[in-house]
């Protein structure tokens, strides 16, 4: 599939307009933009319900190579594998693990391997900082998320979108998916699927 998508997406995109190419496989709409500075950003989606599986993006380097691929929502399967012949050391499976994984309404992240009672959690918006933020009252964790999605459609954290739970070592956080959220994530898979390949 990636030779697909690198032989689809070879031609420049057109100075200050994306290049979006949607292939259909594996049960995902597998959408791939490339902008004129040459980066990319990689989106895949459940076939049937629209959610938001993985977002990843990279930029050339300054010397014009591929740059490392960031993930943004999402996990690669391939992430969290040890390779013991380039990792040093293995990640303890008891050290927290951040992940965040929409559902089609919201933005939600997971924290797993957070042990303590859900008394002892607080998670609050930052609205200078426009993050949001979660710290622990014995203060053995603490975190800043940002959501790029608000900071790409212009809008503000909101108080009341914000929820949480705590439950089984994992903390949910959700924040309510605004409606010009919603649309251009609608808008930007009707374009793509004008171009859809099946594979």
């Amino acid at each position: 599939l990636a030779q697909v998508l690198k032989g689809v997406m070879a031609p420049k995109a057109s100075i200050g307009e994306p290049q979006t190419i949607c292939i259909r496989a594996d049960g995902r709409k597998k959408v791939h933009t490339t902008y004129p500075d040459e980066s990319e950003v990689v989106e895949e989606f459940d076939e049937k319900t629209n959610a938001l599986l993985l977002r990843k993006s990279r930029k050339p380097t300054a010397i014009g190579r591929d740059g490392e691929w960031v993930v943004e929502v999402g996990q690669e399967s391939t992430s969290l594998r040890f390779d013991p012949s380039k990792d040093m050391l293995a990640p303890s499976s008891s050290n927290p693990i951040f992940l965040r994984k929409d559902t089609p309404s919201d933005f939600q992240w997971r924290i797993r391997n957070l042990t303590y009672p859900k008394s002892v959690y607080t998670v609050t918006c930052d609205h200078a900082a426009q993050q949001i933020v979660v710290r622990t009252e014995n203060k053995k964790y603490f975190k800043r998320i940002d959501i790029p999605d608000l900071q790409r459609a212009g809008l503000q954290l909101e108080d009341g979108s914000l929820t949480w739970d705590h439950s089984h070592n994992t903390l949910v956080i959700s924040y309510k998916k605004p409606r010009k959220v919603v649309e251009m994530e609608a808008k930007r898979i009707a374009e793509a699927e004008k171009k859809a390949l099946q594979v």
